[in-house]
């Protein structure tokens, strides 16, 4: 069952809305919180886990014909790959697990843009797209995300120049999901 474009939007117009706000109200909380994420191990280990688990469950229904005789050690490989990657890059792990799910999530919501035949499906596909980016750059450069934070914390005003980026590009979102993209 795929989820619907609309409900894509309301979903992730929500999670901008909510970061959007806590950095246009709180930016030195938000910042504390962004840091201490960069470093928190439980973290690192629960999101760790969800992009593994997501990995292999896309390996799994994906019809990809050469991983057809293997499909069944996916479990194995994956229950293998979660330890491995907990204790062979802890450092900075929330960062490149959190890369993991932007790179991840977007197969299903471009799934459901290519099928729609609203014109402003591409404001979704270009969200999709740059949350690929930001995860392949976060998987590959975890300390960038740590050096932007500590970059604005010095900065107040551009985080809450973020926030309201965030505040009306999630307002724009749930907007196309209950007007246009249902």
């Amino acid at each position: 069952m795929q989820m619907p474009l609309h409900c894509w939007c309301y979903t992730l117009g929500f999670f901008l809305l909510i970061s959007g706000a806590a950095a246009l109200l709180v930016p030195t909380r938000m910042s504390t919180l962004m840091t201490k994420f960069c470093r928190s191990q439980i973290l690192g280990i629960l999101l760790c886990v969800a992009a593994w688990v997501w990995a292999g469950y896309a390996l799994w229904v994906l019809p990809i014909d050469f991983l057809l005789p293997y499909q069944k050690y996916i479990p194995f490989l994956i229950a293998a790959c979660i330890p491995l990657t907990c204790i062979g890059m802890e450092n900075l792990l929330p960062c490149r697990a959190l890369g993991g799910i932007l790179v991840l999530y977007p197969y299903t919501l471009l799934q459901a843009a290519r099928v729609h035949p609203s014109p402003w499906r591409i404001l979704i596909v270009a969200v999709a797209y740059i949350s690929i980016v930001k995860g392949m750059t976060l998987i590959l450069y975890p300390w960038k995300m740590r050096q932007c934070i500590l970059w604005m914390q010095e900065r107040p005003i551009l985080m809450r120049a973020g926030g309201m980026i965030n505040l009306g590009l999630g307002a724009a979102l749930l907007y196309l999901g209950a007007a246009v993209l249902r």
